[in-house]
C-alpha cells in the first residue's frame, strides 16, 4: 500500500532541499518513493516549438511524451485532485507530496528560524517538525541537518 506524506512549510524553509536529500536514503533502504510537487502557480513541463508545446497550443487536452523508461503527462483538469495524482503513483511505497498543507494526509513541517517567519497554523495531522527551533508541543522534533535522522523516521513511522 502507498503511503502519502506532506512535506509543508513556509516558502524558502528548506523543503525541497530537504525533499532531495531524504529521496537517495529512502531508497538505499529499499523503498520507492515518488513526489508530488504542488504550485499556487501555472506551470509547462514543454519548450516553446517542441512539439508536445504545439500539440497543448493546439488545444489538446492531454498530451504525454514518452521513451523507453519514461513518460510525463500533462493534462488539463479542474480542479486538480491530489487523490487523482496518488493514483498515478499506486505502485511505490512512498509519495511526498511538497506542499498540500490543507490535505488531510500526514504531515512534517519544515521550519527554520533563519527565514525569520512562524511556523505555519492550524495544520491537521502534523506527525513532526523538522526545525532548529526549540518545541513546546510534544511533537517530534528532527534536526535539518540530519537528513538520515529525518529519513530513519520516516521510514520507521510510515514504512515499516
Amino acid at each position: 500500500m502507498t503511503v502519502t506524506l506532506s512535506i509543508v512549510g513556509t516558502s524558502g524553509s528548506g523543503k525541497t532541499t530537504l525533499i532531495t536529500r531524504i529521496i537517495p536514503l529512502l531508497q538505499q533502504k529499499g523503498y520507492r518513493v515518488g513526489v508530488i510537487k504542488h504550485t499556487a502557480h501555472g506551470f509547462s513541463m514543454d519548450h516553446e516549438g517542441k512539439d508536445s508545446w504545439k500539440h497543448q497550443q493546439a488545444g489538446a487536452d492531454a498530451v504525454m511524451v514518452a521513451s523507453e523508461t519514461a513518460y510525463a503527462l500533462v493534462k488539463k483538469v479542474t480542479p486538480v485532485r491530489l487523490e487523482e495524482l496518488e493514483g498515478q503513483m499506486k505502485d511505490l511505497d512512498l509519495i511526498i507530496t511538497e506542499g498540500y498543507k490543507g490535505s488531510a494526509r500526514p504531515k512534517i513541517e519544515v521550519h527554520r528560524t533563519e527565514t525569520g517567519k512562524a511556523p505555519l497554523k492550524g495544520l491537521t495531522k502534523l506527525v513532526a517538525r523538522i526545525t532548529d527551533a526549540p518545541q513546546a508541543d510534544g511533537l517530534p522534533s528532527l534536526d535539518p541537518d540530519d537528513p538520515q535522522g529525518v529519513a530513519d523516521f520516516i521510514a520507521a513511522t510510515f514504512l515499516e
